[in-house]
């Protein structure tokens, strides 16, 4: 890793949060209730499955929805069904301990946390007090009473003043969520940090990239923290002692952990060249940490460094380079007799 992630993480002025599949699971919170709904109106139970398909997590416009479950539903009017729809989650969100716990951690780390998230005033403010997350969050910005949406860069201004920071510094700030457009496009666009939880989804944007993946929020503060186990260089553990004075608790990874966690520091690293804007010098740094991490996979994989150079000249004699800058728009033109 560079030395600038190397050593201790930088100071975090402002960690910025999602709510819906970040901090709660809304659409489990959502199936618990519409299955209430339908058992409180003797429908199919199975109808739950519709249901969660019309709403598409919440992002299906609700008129839509209800006017859809409408015809299908012929004993339960449409306003009735868009008040259940608008009602939403609220009252069956919970929040997981784990995720609890990690709030706690970083309010004991001393780090301004805000929900920022896009919805109804009303509704997002009941799944945030139903949860607990009002005692565990320094407070909220929410696009229906700020006139907002993400990824608007004035939502994520809005969330800075929540906690009387004078501006927002980029630098050190964070967003984590898990919509590609609303939380990463909008952190990329501003210029400050982005975590995306996948939920095991692979990411799939190609004009940017967030600052770091993770599975979900928890990892995802735990990365923000600096306090998440990960591989480093064989020579962080003494540097560090001579440069801060601290000794950082280490151990060997078994040969799956190690294999796991050589994959990961890969995909940070490529995350990182892409996420980052940067100058000639530092991205040659980040390329070299790039090659240092393809090696020790290649090493892992029993390929020797001469083997895969070998590899690599024998894919460019054979394939080509990129020297040309060819880009294949994914059609075929037509051959000399005039065939497709």
């Amino acid at each position: 890793m560079p030395m600038s992630r190397t050593l201790s993480p930088p100071r975090t002025s402002l960690l910025a949060v999602d709510l819906d599949n970040t901090l709660i699971d809304r659409d489990a919170a959502f199936r618990r209730a519409v299955g209430a709904f339908l058992s409180g109106n003797e429908l199919p139970p199975h109808d739950v499955d519709v249901v969660m398909e019309l709403d598409q997590g919440g992002h299906a416009p609700r008129p839509a929805v209800a006017a859809a479950l409408a015809q299908r539903w012929s004993s339960i009017s449409e306003p009735e069904i868009l008040a259940f729809l608008r009602r939403g989650p609220a009252a069956h969100v919970t929040l997981d301990d784990a995720v609890r716990q990690s709030l706690l951690a970083v309010r004991a780390a001393g780090v301004p946390c805000v929900i920022v998230t896009n919805g109804r005033g009303d509704q997002q403010e009941e799944k945030i007090r139903t949860a607990g997350l009002d005692t565990l969050v320094d407070g909220w910005v929410i696009s229906g009473s700020v006139g907002y949406r993400k990824p608007s860069p004035e939502i994520f201004h809005a969330a800075a003043e929540a906690v009387g920071l004078s501006a927002l510094e980029r630098a050190t700030t964070w967003m984590i969520g898990d919509a590609a457009d609303a939380d990463v496009r909008g952190a990329v666009d501003l210029g400050i940090h982005s975590i995306w939880i996948s939920g095991g989804r692979p990411w799939m944007e190609r004009g940017y990239w967030p600052t770091h993946i993770a599975t979900d929020v928890v990892e995802a503060i735990a990365h923000v923290l600096g306090n998440r186990p990960r591989l480093v260089r064989d020579g962080v553990p003494a540097r560090l002692g001579e440069t801060e004075g601290r000794h950082p608790e280490v151990y060997a990874a078994a040969p799956p952990e190690y294999r796991a966690r050589l994959r990961e520091a890969l995909r940070e690293e490529v995350m990182a060249l892409l996420a980052d804007d940067s100058t000639t010098p530092a991205a040659g740094q980040q390329l070299a940490e790039i090659l240092e991490v393809v090696h020790a996979v290649a090493a892992d994989l029993g390929i020797a460094p001469e083997a895969l150079q070998d590899l690599r000249r024998g894919r460019a004699e054979a394939w080509g380079r990129y020297e040309s800058r060819t880009i294949w728009t994914g059609r075929y033109v037509a051959d000399c007799a005039g065939q497709p």
